[in-house]
């Protein structure tokens, strides 16, 4: 078996096309599982990603899925759709299938296996703990109730990814924040927006548990290299804000002088029930990472901001 080797779903977006980067850097094999391949391969170009292959394949289906699989080391799935959209019943639909359906799909592949990859590590995210203005969430934070779409949602999506555990694979399970990066093209539209940038979204007093993609990325290839690692970790800085001070943050590095104010009922118009993802939060503490030594290249906002927009 070749024991670098690693299969990543959902490797075109934010998080996965730098996780990509850095493995391509360390000359570790990469097998990209895309829906679309032509449009995947694309994104990596033999040239630059010497190492990297691209597959099609179902996320529904495991018979697609565990051609990919063999000869691997770890698969890291972060696949997705995006849930910053209007829910309508069919998008709803979308974000639980690809998260639920799709994980179980994954694992069902890695079970059949008789020689399976040792690792799986599957992207989550903090409405597993709920909504609060309040609280604060760590790991060992129970989970949030049911009833809220986005919660129960993610605990479906764990629960699945955990199943691979019954079949003697290391699971690291990554709840992320909102992950701040933005693209060449995004950092240019962003700067001929600059006047605009910072003004309070909502009541501005909603948590944001947040990560900068570089300390996203981080994480991954820890979870990757740490045989240690187990079970499930917050992947956020240490330092959650509320909106306000986000908003803020993205002022003052765009060098913003008019801050429009976008009230609640403009995004709920805009968003429907999607809304929440924006108007809703809570306080999430990365307490494991912190605890077993992890440095956060960008614990705090305003330099978080400030890279991103530079």
């Amino acid at each position: 078996m070749n024991q670098n080797k690693v299969v990543i779903t959902g490797a075109t977006g934010l998080i996965g096309s730098r996780l990509v980067e850095k493995l391509t850097e360390r000359g570790t094999p990469v097998t990209v599982l895309s829906r679309h391949p032509r449009a995947a391969s694309t994104c990596f170009p033999t040239a630059r990603f010497p190492f990297v292959s691209v597959v099609g394949y179902d996320p529904f289906d495991p018979k697609t899925i565990t051609p990919a699989l063999f000869d691997a080391s770890a698969v890291v799935h972060l696949a997705g759709e995006p849930i910053a959209a209007r829910w309508t019943p069919e998008v709803r639909t979308a974000i639980r299938n690809s998260r639920e359906v799709g994980t179980r799909a994954l694992v069902t592949a890695i079970a059949g296996m008789s020689d399976r990859p040792a690792t799986l590590i599957s992207a989550s995210a903090c409405r597993y703990y709920g909504v609060s203005a309040s609280a604060r969430f760590a790991e060992e934070s129970p989970p949030g109730p049911s009833g809220d779409f986005l919660t129960d949602t993610t605990h479906l999506w764990e629960g699945q990814a955990q199943r691979a555990s019954e079949h003697d694979v290391r699971v690291v399970i990554l709840r992320f924040g909102i992950t701040l990066a933005v693209t060449e093209n995004g950092r240019a539209v962003l700067k001929q927006l600059h006047p605009f940038l910072g003004g309070r979204i909502g009541s501005g007093q909603q948590w944001v548990s947040w990560i900068h993609r570089e300390d996203a990325v981080a994480i991954l290839l820890r979870a990757l290299d740490t045989p240690e690692m187990r079970g499930a970790y917050n992947a956020t800085s240490p330092y959650p804000m509320r909106m306000s001070q986000v908003t803020d943050a993205f002022a003052r590095a765009s060098h913003s002088f008019f801050r429009v104010p976008v009230p609640s009922m403009v995004i709920r118009q805009l968003l429907g029930d999607g809304a929440t993802i924006i108007l809703d939060g809570q306080r999430v503490y990365p307490d494991r990472l912190l605890a077993e030594g992890f440095h956060f290249r960008f614990p705090q906002i305003g330099p978080a901001v400030y890279n991103i927009l530079t």
